[in-house]
């Protein structure tokens, strides 16, 4: 048996809120990247 399958649940909570955030701020970065983009489009017709 691998050793990553043994976690005790502290690290995997602490895990599942990284992945949390990771979630919530790339989707704040690709909301700031397609606003930027689409206003960059408006702007150049």
């Amino acid at each position: 048996m691998s050793k990553s399958l043994w976690i005790t649940p502290e690290e995997a909570l602490r895990k599942k809120k990284m992945k949390k955030n990771i979630l919530y701020v790339s989707i704040m970065l690709g909301t700031i990247v397609f606003s930027t983009l689409l206003t960059l489009l408006v702007n150049n017709l």
